[in-house]
C-alpha cells in the first residue's frame, strides 16, 4: 500500500494532504507495460531527485512481518498542474520458487506553487520468512525517474520466535489492510460483540508535530489487526485528534473496506497548523473526550465494548465529571507505546484516567504480544457476564 502524502518541512505552503492518492496493490507485470523496463538504469535517463529509507521487516501487532518504505520528494522540482507520479515495486525472494511480484500505484498532485517543501509517503508488504531483493521506482509525468535498490533477510528475532508468522515463507502479500474474512475471526466459541473503536491519531512520541508515515503504518495496521482478530458483530469507528480537538472521521457499520478511509482521513490531519479555535479552547481537548464519552454512553445502539486505540498522550489533566443513568459498555485503553522500555512508569495520561473513571481497562502494549493477550482479555472480559 502507499500512504498518503505527508508534508516534511514546516514550511506550510502546500496542502498536500488533499492530493488524491491510490493505494499501491499487486499487479501483473504486463499492466507495467514498458514501465517494467525502468526498474533497471537506461542511458539517457533523467534523474528525479528523491530519498529512499527502507523499513526492515518486523513483526507486526497482527504476527505478519511487515516491512516497506519511507520516500521523501523535494517539491522545488514541480511547478503548477497535471504532476502525478506512478510508484513501483518488484519483490524478488530469494528462495522458493523465486518469482517476483510486482506493485504499483500512482499518485496525483494538485495545483503546485513554487515552494520548498519536501513531502513523505510510505509503502508496504507482508513478507514471510526468508530473504528477499526489492527494486523500488518512481517515474513523474515528465518522464524523470528515481530508483532505490535493497535486500532484506525477514525472519523473527529474540522473543518473536515464540509467534508463529501468519505469511508462508517466501512469500509476498498485499499490505491491504483489509485483514482475513469475517469467518475466520468467530473462534473459541466465543460470540460475536459490538464494539466502538475510537482512535487517536496522533505520533507515537507524543511531544512529535508531525505524523509521520511509520505513525500511520502502525495505527492503520494495529486497526486491520484488531478488527481482524475481534469477533465483531458491528463495528462503529470514529478517528479523532486531541490537539487539533477534532473529530475526524465517524461511520457505524465499518468494515474493513473503510480501511482506506480511514488512512486518508488519518494521512489529511495536519498537525503543524494550530486552528485558532484551539488556540481560544486551551481545555477544547477535554470537551472532545467527554463528547466523545457521552455519545457512546447515550447511543440508542450501545456498543458492548468501547476501545480507545492510540499511542499515550502528552495530556495529563484530569477529565470532566462522567455521569450515566444506564448499564455502560466495557471501555478499555489499548496504549501503544512500543518506542518505550517495558520497565519506564509514565502519569496516567487523560484517556487513563477517563477510562479508570468509567472503570474500565487500559492495556499497555509495548510489542505484538501484548496486544494479542489485551485482545485476548478484553473478548473474555465482554464475555463475561
Amino acid at each position: 500500500m502507499i500512504l498518503p502524502i505527508r508534508q516534511a518541512s514546516r514550511l506550510l505552503l502546500w496542502p498536500m494532504a488533499v492530493c488524491a492518492c491510490h493505494a499501491q496493490s499487486i499487479v501483473d507485470p504486463s499492466v507495467l507495460g514498458n514501465t517494467v523496463k525502468l526498474f533497471d538504469p537506461r542511458p539517457g535517463d533523467r534523474p528525479l531527485e528523491c530519498s529512499v529509507t527502507p523499513i526492515q521487516p518486523r513483526l507486526n501487532f497482527s504476527f505478519r512481518l511487515q516491512s516497506g518504505y519511507v520516500v521523501r520528494v523535494p517539491m522545488r522540482q514541480y511547478s503548477g498542474p497535471g504532476h502525478a507520479w506512478l510508484m513501483a515495486v518488484r519483490v524478488t525472494p530469494l528462495g522458493g520458487d523465486g518469482k517476483p511480484i510486482y506493485f504499483a500505484g500512482r499518485a496525483h498532485l494538485p495545483d503546485v506553487p513554487r515552494n520548498n517543501v519536501e513531502v513523505e509517503l510510505g509503502g508496504g508488504y507482508l513478507l514471510g520468512a526468508g530473504r528477499y531483493r526489492v527494486q523500488w521506482m518512481m517515474v513523474d509525468d515528465e518522464s524523470r525517474v528515481c530508483r532505490h535498490e535493497w535486500r532484506l533477510d525477514a525472519r523473527l528475532r529474540g522473543s518473536e520466535r515464540l509467534a508463529k508468522v501468519a505469511t508462508p515463507p517466501y512469500t509476498i502479500q498485499q499490505f491491504s489492510l483489509r485483514g482475513v474474512p469475517s469467518e475466520s475471526r468467530t473462534r473459541d466459541g466465543r460470540p460475536p460483540f459490538r464494539v466502538t473503536i475510537l482512535m487517536h491519531a496522533a505520533p507515537l512520541l507524543p511531544w512529535r508535530t508531525r505524523l509521520g508515515a511509520s505513525d500511520q503504518v502502525l495505527l492503520i495496521g494495529s486497526l486491520s489487526a484488531l478488527l481482524e482478530r475481534l469477533p465483531t458483530h458491528s463495528v462503529r469507528m470514529v478517528v479523532f485528534n486531541l490537539d487539533q480537538q477534532k473529530e475526524l472521521y465517524r461511520r457505524d457499520g465499518f468494515t474493513l473496506d473503510g480501511i482506506d478511509d480511514v488512512a486518508q482521513a488519518v494521512g489529511g490531519l495536519e498537525l503543524n497548523v494550530v486552528n485558532y479555535h484551539v488556540l481560544e479552547h486551551p481545555k477544547g481537548h477535554l470537551d472532545l473526550l467527554s463528547d466523545l464519552v457521552n455519545k457512546e454512553l447515550q447511543s440508542p445502539e450501545p456498543s458492548d465494548a468501547v476501545i480507545f486505540l492510540g499511542p499515550a498522550t502528552h495530556y495529563l489533566d484530569r477529565p470532566a465529571p462522567i455521569a450515566w443513568d444506564r448499564p455502560a459498555p466495557l471501555f478499555a485503553y489499548f496504549q501503544y507505546r512500543p518506542l518505550a522500555r517495558r520497565n519506564t512508569s509514565p502519569f496516567p495520561d487523560i484517556v487513563n484516567s477517563t477510562v479508570a473513571a468509567l472503570k474500565g481497562r487500559s492495556f499497555t502494549i509495548f510489542t505484538p504480544g501484548d496486544f494479542a493477550k489485551a485482545i485476548a482479555q478484553l473478548e473474555r472480559l465482554v464475555s463475561t457476564p
